[in-house]
């Protein structure tokens, strides 16, 4: 038999017109939200739905990113803001013709640390940190742990009768 749960607690739903509401958190749930069974709402790591051109959304759009969104952003951003330093190191020591070329590679290296601050920021203002470091390691770990979360049940398991219990 298919049971109606909150995707927070796990408990059990009481349906109503059109949602759900749980008791135990004490607020609506959506149809859509409602898990069965006390399964977890599937979160799915996405390693390749961002792009470098995601990050150019304004701050208020990238806070209603996911998360994991802007973690996988950030590294993005990181590396543009390095390969433009590098540019910019390049551009520096050449000298004559190349000065109107580093300005303009200084306002770009300058717009993706920006991005970077803003990113880190954000990311921080929901966990307290934000990654030093982003490599795949790191990404491919965040996707084994979602996998891993996604699938733990919130059913509490009733305490099995024993000998001594039906005596």
């Amino acid at each position: 038999m298919v049971i109606c749960t909150c995707p927070y607690c796990g408990g059990d739903l009481k349906s109503e017109i059109d949602s759900y509401y749980c008791g135990f958190c004490e607020m609506s749930i959506t149809t859509e939200d409602a898990q069965e069974n006390g399964q977890r709402k599937q979160i799915p790591f996405l390693l390749n739905n961002v792009t470098i051109s995601d990050a150019d959304e304004n701050t208020m759009q990238l806070m209603q990113r996911s998360t994991n969104d802007l973690i996988v952003m950030l590294r993005l951003v990181r590396q543009k803001r390095t390969d433009f330093y590098n540019y910019l190191r390049v551009l520096n020591k050449a000298k004559g013709d190349f000065q109107e070329h580093a300005e303009l590679t200084g306002k770009d290296y300058e717009y993706w640390t920006r991005k970077a601050w803003v990113l880190e920021n954000i990311l921080r203002d929901r966990t307290g940190v934000f990654p030093e470091r982003i490599t795949d390691d790191y990404l491919s770990g965040l996707a084994v742990r979602a996998d891993k979360i996604n699938g733990k049940s919130m059913r509490i398991r009733a305490k099995k009768q024993t000998n001594q219990d039906t005596k």
